[in-house]
């Protein structure tokens, strides 16, 4: 004989039913936050740079003054000054002709008046388009002469700034000593090196080498006309104007996270013009500059390939082609972006 079933258990209607309203997303968010639900943040990046030079001269400091702040003696001793530097808020060029040049601006002039102390502080920015740095000039008068103390000081510039620029301003001063002694023409020497170019971008490194690098971008900022990035490919540069074109062959690129110890990206390349027997080294690079910011830098080499005799007139091309190039790359990287194109007839 069987044993009868036990009857079922009626199911229960929905006013029965649990309270599953805490599990909903957002309450359960709130009362039980998924891991990292506020992750860390950086919420500053940077370094203070100083870099600090000093000279002894046989020159009393009236006329050490005049050499550093009058355009007629710093046209023999550095370059070309466009402007009245000694002037407060006053912006003039030093222009070393061959398409460098720092555009300044005078922030503080204390002339010596026939006291034993003098100041001259300006910003200055190379190519115009650079990060600003402060130069302060120091003249104190000493015993025999006057003691200048140069200084210049700088946020967040390239990883090279210490290196580069601090083994720079000795030299400057240098021929500062030898034009006051003797009236030696110091100008900027002809170098293998440049036109450098540097810019700031409003993107961390990695997002605007990936925003700088697409075809269309490429085609926007360096004027490409045909070609890629591709290790062996040869870009085809329209430079503007009657000046032609450039032609930019990769060698070698290096995208982010690649490469030890940086892991920032770059690219190795040659720049070849038709009047170059042979074509001239370069570099393509970019690092940090602050949070969320970078620092885009172009960079030629190799000019004894070039014949002498067009050296002058091709640097200026090849640098005013690199100084709007950044410019245009800034307009594309950053929140908002220029709508602006190249010119057709460019």
């Amino acid at each position: 004989m069987s044993t009868p079933s036990a009857p079922h258990e009626p199911v229960p209607g929905p006013s029965a039913w649990p309270d599953f309203s805490d599990l909903e997303p957002d309450a359960a968010r709130e009362r039980f936050p998924v891991l990292n639900a506020a992750p860390a943040r950086s919420i500053a990046q940077d370094r203070w740079e100083r870099i600090v030079a000093r000279a002894e001269l046989p020159e009393p400091l009236e006329r050490v003054w005049q050499a550093l702040t009058e355009p007629e003696h710093i046209r023999h001793w550095l370059a070309e000054c466009r402007g009245t530097p000694a002037r407060k808020q006053q912006e003039y060029l030093l222009d070393f002709e061959d398409g460098e040049f720092f555009q300044c601006r005078t922030e503080e002039v204390t002339p010596p008046f026939g006291a034993d102390r003098a100041l001259y502080r300006h910003l200055w920015r190379w190519a115009g388009v650079g990060p600003a740095t402060r130069v302060t000039w120091e003249l104190a008068g000493v015993a025999g002469g006057t003691q200048l103390t140069a200084t210049e000081e700088s946020l967040n510039p390239p990883s090279d700034w210490r290196s580069w620029n601090g083994n720079g301003w000795p030299g400057i001063l240098d021929q500062l000593a030898a034009y006051l002694r003797t009236g030696t023409t110091w100008r900027w020497p002809w170098r293998r090196m440049g036109p450098y170019v540097q810019i700031e971008l409003a993107a961390a490194p990695y997002d605007a080498w990936d925003a700088l690098t697409t075809p269309g971008a490429l085609r926007h900022w360096l004027q490409r006309r045909r070609g890629d990035l591709t290790p062996g490919s040869t870009l085809v540069l329209v430079m503007g104007d009657a000046s032609g074109i450039a032609e930019m062959t990769v060698h070698r690129h290096v995208e982010p996270n690649q490469e030890f110890p940086s892991y920032l990206p770059w690219l190795e390349f040659g720049l070849r013009r038709a009047s170059w027997p042979q074509e001239l080294g370069g570099k393509l690079y970019i690092e940090p500059a602050g949070l969320d910011r970078s620092l885009l830098q172009i960079f030629v080499d190799n000019w004894e390939n070039v014949p002498a005799a067009v050296q002058r007139e091709e640097r200026r091309v090849v640098a005013g082609f690199f100084r709007d190039a950044m410019v245009r790359a800034q307009q594309l990287v950053g929140p908002q972006p220029s709508p602006a194109r190249p010119h057709g007839w460019a």
